[in-house]
């Protein structure tokens, strides 16, 4: 059975200010009544619902795959190391992931709960803290 995980998602300071700049196009729009400029809006409103529909999965073999909403999805077979970055480095509870092919960088909500289940479906992968 696959289990399924959220990423944790974008700070509240990011998202104001995505929305003040979102407020000062519109207004803008209204003002020069040219209400082409409204396009950029787009790029925000597909980046929120391409982050909320981001899922990471845990397969039954161990492998671990990241299916995004529009970007497309990583599929992270052959996982040969999990590493736990230290909570005072500058990638502050990432999880890194190195398989055959390369490596995915993501940050999961529940992070003791998908190392945990990384462990114990992966039981020949090297695990680390760095």
């Amino acid at each position: 059975m696959v289990r399924e995980f959220k990423i944790r998602r974008t700070p509240f300071k990011v998202w104001l200010g995505v929305i003040i700049v979102i407020v000062a196009i519109v207004l803008m729009a209204l003002h020069t009544e040219n209400y082409w400029n409204l396009m950029p809006i787009v790029l925000p409103v597909l980046l929120l619902i391409d982050e909320q529909m981001t899922r990471i999965l845990v397969q039954e073999n161990g492998d671990i795959w990241l299916k995004r909403g529009f970007s497309g999805s990583i599929k992270a077979y052959g996982v040969r190391r999990i590493v736990l970055r230290k909570k005072d480095s500058l990638l502050k509870g990432r999880i890194t992931i190195y398989y055959t092919k390369g490596f995915i960088n993501f940050d999961p909500a529940d992070l003791k709960g998908f190392v945990a289940c990384a462990k114990e479906r992966n039981l020949h992968a090297d695990y680390r803290e760095e």
